[in-house]
Formats: C-alpha cells, sequence, structure tokens
C-alpha cells in the first residue's frame, strides 16, 4: 500500500489519526510518521504522542528499526515535530547524551516550556540537579494550564527526591482546609518554588481545619509550621441562603475566625494566608441576595469587608472572591467534581488559586519584587523614537494602540506611587530616549518617575546589573518589561534572577499580563514604601555629593544627618513588623517575628526593643532600623535581631546602632553584648560586621557564628556624623 499524504489537506482529528496509525504495517509506520512529520508546522502534541505509542505498543523503540531514522541529519531531523520525536524516543531508549543534544537543538530556535520541562526531566535522572531545576524554572515562565502544571509537579517532586534546590527561603507550610486538598498541594509547591520558596508541606486531615487549629495535641501544632493556609470557601460560613438576622450570623462568623486566628498565634509563631469567602455564581434569590442585608450575598461580602478590619498583623487575607472573579465565576465551581470528590475550586482553576496563595506567601516572607524595568519604544509607547521621531511614535487617543501605550504608563505610575521603584533599560540613544518624557502631551510618565535611566547601547544584562548595583538592591528584585522577545530570551539566558513576563504583540494585554504574574504582590503598605520613590531619588542626590567630595568624611559631614531613636510602640508596630519579615541582606539572624511575639518583647524587662530614623539635607529615609537584644545574664545582653535597609549602608548607621546599644547596657551594669551570625542566601553582606566592630569569635558552627565583645576591653564605634534629635522611650 502506498501511503500519500497532502499536507494543505491533512486533518489531525485524533480518531482519524489513530485509524491511519492502526492500519499501517510495522514496515510503513516509520514512512508514514516521515510523512506526518513534514504535514505538521510546529509543535503538535497529539501527532507526537500518537506516534509514540504507536512505536511502542509494537516494540518498535529498541529494536533498531528506527536507528536510521534517529541518526542525525535524517528526514526526521528536517522539522520541529520531527526533533521532538527523536528526542523523545532516545529519551525513551535511555540515549541520554543524544536526547539532550537534540533538547538544546530545539530550545535553539524555540521557547516551548515542554521542551524545558522533558529536558528538566533527563537533567534530573542524570543528576545534574542544578540545570534541572533551572530548566523547570524557564518550563513555568509560560504556563498556566493545569494539566501541564501538574506534570511539572511531579516532576519537581522527583528532583526534590534527589536533592533540594536553591531557594531563597525554606518554609514549613501547613495547609488545612474544609475541602479535598490532593490536586491544590502539589501545585501550590510548584508556586511556591516558582518564586524561590522551597516548601516543606503538612495536609490537614479532610474537613478538619477547626478542629486541626483548636487541638493542641494536633498533627498541625506537631509540625511546627512557618506558615498556614486557612484555605476556606463560602460554605464555610455557613450562613442560611437569607436570614433574618443578618447581623447575628455576620458576627457569628468573625468571632469564630478571631478566635482560631487568636488561638494558632498564641500557640506558633507563623505567618496566616486565611481565604475570605467567595460568592457562589448561584443565587436562589437572585440579585436580592446582594441587595437585600439578609441575603447569603450581602452578608458574604460584609464579613469579608470586617475581615479586613480584624485580622491582626500577623494575618493576610487572600481575597478568594476577587480570584474567583478573575477566573470566571460559572468556571470556578466544578458540580460533578464537588459531587464525586468535594473538590473545590475547579482543576482549572488551580493554577491561578495556588500562584495567588505562593504570591501573598512570598510577600510576607519579604520576597516580593521591588523594581520594574522597562525597554521604551514598543513598549512604553508605539514605534521608535530613534526613526519615528517624537511626533510619529504611538502615544494615547485617538488610536486604540496610541490608548493601550498611555493605560501600561498610567498602570506603571500607579505601581511607583505605591512604592515600586522604575527603571529604564532602554537600547537607544540617551538624549533621543529623554524626548518623549520632556515633550510629548501624551505621555503620563516623567523623568524623574525613574530612579535609574540607563538608555545606550550596552546590552541589557549588563545594563540590569548597573542599576541594581546603583539601587544597592539584589537582582532578583527586579522584573524586566520588554517586547523584543530575543532580549526577553538574553535576560532570561543571563540573569535567571530576574522575573521576565512573556509579552504578546497586542500592547492592550500589557497590563494583563503584569497582573497575572502577581510581581508586586504586598503584604502590607506603610508610609516608607509610599515615599520609597522619594527616598532612592535622594540617594541620586547623595551618590552626586559623594562623587565631588574629596573625602569620606566631607560627604558624611555634608549630609547633615540626624537620627531618632525610639523604643518599640503601637505607633510604629506595623513598620517594626514588616521589616522584620521582609528584610533579607543587612539582617544577622533573619529571626521572624510576627506582632504578638514583638508585644510580648515590649512588655518584658528583660528585652530592649529600639527603632532607628534617618533624615539629612535630602530627606527623610524614615524608619530604616532595628535592634533587640535581651538579657542572657546579669553582665550581657544578646544581640537577638539587628537588620537595617541596604537604602542607608555606608553612612554609618550600622556604627551608630551599635554605639546606641552599648550606652544602654552598660547603664544597666552589663559588660558584654553578644550576637549570632546566621547565613543565609542573602545575608552575605553582613557576614563579617561582628568582626569589623571588635567582636570576637566565641564558637562556630554549620556557619552560624557566636560572637562576643568586651565593652570594657574595646573601644565600640561611633559616628561622628549623625546628630540624635529625639529619644523616645528608654
Amino acid at each position: 500500500m502506498e501511503i500519500t499524504i497532502d499536507p494543505k489537506s491533512v486533518r489531525l482529528d485524533t480518531k482519524v489519526l489513530d485509524l491511519l496509525l492502526s492500519q499501517t504495517t510495522d514496515e510503513q509506520l516509520p514512512e508514514l510518521a516521515t510523512l506526518l512529520l513534514s504535514a505538521v508546522a510546529g509543535y503538535n502534541e497529539s501527532v507526537l504522542e500518537a506516534l509514540l505509542a504507536t512505536f511502542e505498543s509494537r516494540g518498535m523503540v529498541g529494536d533498531g528499526s528506527l536507528n536510521s531514522y534517529l541518526a542525525e541529519g535524517s528526514v526526521w531531523w528536517q522539522s520541529e515535530l520531527g526533533l521532538w520525536l527523536c528526542a523523545r524516543l532516545r529519551d525513551i531508549q535511555g540515549e541520554g547524551q543524544h536526547a539532550l543534544a537534540l533538547w538544546n537543538k530545539i530550545l535553539a530556535s524555540s521557547s516551548n516550556p515542554e521542551v524545558y520541562l522533558s529536558r528538566a526531566r533527563l537533567l534530573g535522572s542524570t543528576g545534574n540537579l542544578t540545570e534541572a531545576y533551572a530548566d523547570l524554572q524557564s518550563a513555568l515562565n509560560y504556563q498556566e494550564d493545569y494539566h501541564f502544571l501538574n506534570r511539572a509537579a511531579k516532576t519537581l517532586a522527583r528532583l526534590r527526591r534527589k536533592g533540594q534546590p536553591i531557594a531563597q527561603r525554606k518554609i514549613r507550610l501547613a495547609v488545612v482546609s474544609s475541602t479535598t486538598t490532593d490536586l491544590l498541594v502539589p501545585i501550590l509547591r510548584l508556586a511556591c518554588f516558582h518564586r524561590a520558596i522551597d516548601a516543606e508541606l503538612y495536609i490537614a486531615p479532610y474537613d478538619n481545619f477547626r478542629q486541626e487549629i483548636l487541638n493542641v495535641t494536633s498533627g498541625l501544632y506537631a509540625f511546627e509550621p512557618d506558615v498556614v493556609l486557612i484555605a476556606t470557601n463560602w460554605r464555610d460560613a455557613h450562613l442560611p441562603v437569607f436570614s433574618e438576622t443578618p447581623e447575628r450570623h455576620v458576627e457569628e462568623v468573625l468571632d469564630g475566625y478571631r478566635q482560631l486566628w487568636q488561638t494558632l498565634l498564641q500557640r506558633q509563631s507563623v505567618i496566616i494566608i486565611q481565604h475570605n469567602f467567595d460568592l457562589p455564581a448561584s443565587d436562589p434569590y437572585g440579585n436580592l441576595g446582594v441587595t437585600q442585608p439578609g441575603g447569603r450575598a450581602y452578608m458574604l461580602r460584609r464579613i469579608n469587608q470586617q475581615m479586613l478590619q480584624i485580622a491582626p498583623t500577623a494575618v493576610s487575607i487572600l481575597d478568594l472572591d476577587q480570584v474567583s472573579g478573575i477566573y470566571g465565576k460559572q468556571k470556578w465551581f466544578d458540580a460533578p467534581y464537588w459531587n464525586m470528590a468535594r473538590q473545590y475550586p475547579a482543576t482549572d482553576a488551580l493554577p491561578l488559586l495556588t500562584d495567588r496563595q505562593a504570591a501573598l506567601i512570598a510577600a510576607r516572607l519579604g520576597l516580593s519584587k521591588k523594581v520594574l524595568a522597562l525597554d521604551l519604544d514598543n513598549t512604553l509607547w508605539g514605534g521608535i523614537i530613534g526613526e519615528d521621531g517624537v511626533e510619529g511614535i504611538k502615544l494615547g487617543p485617538p488610536t486604540a494602540v496610541g490608548e493601550a501605550y498611555q493605560a501600561l504608563q498610567e498602570y506603571v505610575l500607579s505601581l511607583k506611587e505605591r512604592g515600586i521603584l522604575l527603571v529604564v533599560c532602554s537600547k537607544n540613544n540617551e538624549d533621543e530616549a529623554k524626548i518623549p518624557f520632556l515633550k510629548h502631551d501624551a505621555m503620563r510618565l516623567r523623568l524623574d518617575d525613574f530612579v535609574v535611566f540607563r538608555a545606550n547601547w550596552i546590552d541589557k544584562p549588563t545594563n540590569l546589573r548597573t542599576a541594581a548595583k546603583l539601587l544597592n538592591l539584589g537582582i532578583d528584585s527586579f522584573v524586566f518589561l520588554d517586547d523584543n522577545p530575543v532580549e526577553r530570551a538574553l535576560v532570561r539566558r543571563e540573569i535567571p534572577e530576574i522575573a521576565v513576563p512573556e509579552l504578546g504583540s497586542d500592547p492592550s494585554d500589557y497590563i494583563a499580563t503584569l497582573e497575572r504574574g502577581s510581581y508586586f504582590e504586598a503584604g502590607s503598605l506603610s508610609m516608607e514604601d509610599r515615599q520609597r520613590h522619594s527616598s532612592y531619588r535622594a540617594n541620586a542626590l547623595r551618590e552626586e555629593l559623594q562623587t565631588s567630595a574629596t573625602s569620606l568624611d566631607e560627604f558624611l559631614a555634608g549630609l547633615n544627618m540626624e537620627a531618632k531613636i525610639g523604643s518599640f510602640t503601637d505607633a510604629v508596630l506595623a513598620r517594626v513588623v514588616q521589616l522584620i519579615g521582609k528584610t533579607n541582606q543587612f539582617n544577622l539572624t533573619t529571626r521572624r517575628y510576627n506582632e504578638a511575639q514583638i508585644r510580648e518583647m515590649m512588655a518584658s524587662n528583660d528585652y530592649w526593643t529600639h527603632y532607628f530614623v534617618l533624615k539629612d539635607r535630602f530627606g527623610d529615609n524614615g524608619l530604616i532600623g532595628l535592634l533587640i537584644a535581651h538579657r542572657a545574664d546579669a553582665s550581657t545582653w544578646e544581640v537577638d535581631t539587628w537588620l537595617m535597609s541596604c537604602r542607608v549602608i555606608g553612612r554609618q548607621m550600622e556604627e551608630f546602632m551599635l554605639q546606641t546599644l552599648a550606652d544602654a547596657v552598660q547603664e544597666r551594669g552589663a559588660r558584654y553584648i553578644t550576637g549570632l551570625y546566621i547565613p543565609t542566601a542573602k545575608n552575605e553582606m553582613v557576614a563579617t560586621l561582628y568582626d569589623r566592630f571588635g567582636f570576637v569569635r566565641v564558637s562556630e558552627e554549620n556557619g552560624t557564628v557566636r560572637y562576643r565583645l568586651d565593652l570594657e576591653a574595646t573601644p565600640v564605634p561611633h559616628s561622628e556624623f549623625i546628630r540624635v534629635i529625639e529619644v523616645a522611650g528608654a
């Protein structure tokens, strides 16, 4: 039988394909595969899987009959799908090096997440875990499909059995829920991994979340979690469809959750991620359910609003109702799956939900992104300023494309106003790149909205590293937005720590793409956050002063620095807890405490808890440092927590903080200060801080170093350039 396939008319219906394969002999099968591969453009999963299944079922994978087709330069190598087939077959045959070479060849011209996932599996099987984890991260940059992520989660589980990934934070995460979590948990761990969090998980028994929290001997407390996710939904409010006493029902629900939080926080130092209540898509009362105070939807909205008001700082409310609305209320609930397995929400909604859960966890751990780096041409406006001129670029009305770019600028400006730093990273002549900011009426962003402006012909990875150095921030705190896929691929390859959203061709989708990443999620918003841009702009002026100064002393003297020192109070408590939760670099111990624990320290005479505020001639840096010490014995105080914002490093603030502590403990009759340096992935900058200040190393174990300073034998470093303007509290 002669086989012919017209590429223009071939139909890849699964049933037709299966029938065609079943009627083909073993001798004809490779030739049929050749025809199919030539007829299909690009990657086609159904054709690939059908061919693989047929070859395997007939025992042809290892019998040598396909060797000539698998050889380099064969007809199968002439198409993308053919390379895929060869790579998969080589992998099945155990020919790892041949398969790896094929995956590399495919990736040279494609960024298909399936390639990264396949290569991650292969690299993991050969023990190359570092590259395997990197490929798995790359695969996750492009995918929101549950079935793909489920396979990726299985790959992560296999890799973790061989060795844990390098992570910015390792946490113990407990999930308590009223619904089945078997499908959610692997995807949640994967979402945490994607945000550089390695999560060890505890899963509470089904529909047992209240008992787990209330019972002091439960598995939850034995696990000793760092984070507890309370994954509830509207059914857990146990509200009637309509109530004659809505206020009573609302208060009962709120009191119940308030008690759960208090119980958990009294027993365990944890961060709590609490779902609010999604409004169900169906309501027998229709619109009345929303408009009448006794309606279930009305009561759920009241509860959601008041839950935000009563939640302590250790509790972050995840807006499940918003997440369900983004996904689509009608699709959010899968009735057959609910009735069969108590699965909620629908499986296809799990990627969105777990991503939001992981984003909020990352925010509470201080891992949210801080900087948005932006390309200019065809990213902030349409066209190329160097070729089209200021009058020729597309920005603002009357065109739809111009309005899309303007909307993006307005969105970016709102990010800046809530504390996200903006950076320009563009291949352009600097003078030309600045023209739209100065002369185009439709521009919403101005030059002074950016803390760094890098427009030149240097490669973008180098410019991004320079910006990070200028801001004194980790490169992993950056998000890079660029319309050019070549530039995106280059940055991903050279700096994998940077988040690089995959922009499409339509600028109308740029905002949604940024939103989907949840890069800038935050657990709280302080005045210091809102003033962050001004603070970094002032730093640029300080840099200019330092450049013009003839010595460090002249620079520091010219700053006219003033400090305020204060004991922790209710007025600064939220900012204190925020700093403790998110400061990673200048942090000697990286211990995390919630509000209740800080209050206990504040109330104890055996603790010294102080904050530091720094001002200078260029502006107010706000609350930038904390020191917590406790009495170890009659002659010794131990530093428990010492952290400081990187914005003020190099201004002798660390000397000033130590000097303040030394004065305080000496007033209390002590002679010694002890402290620990506990190394993490991000605090190397303070690895020798105690050594620099004259502390003596007492012991060292697993990288953790214990120090002691004899205040009578060693002079304490002090700053001549910081003047105390206020001391609040003892």
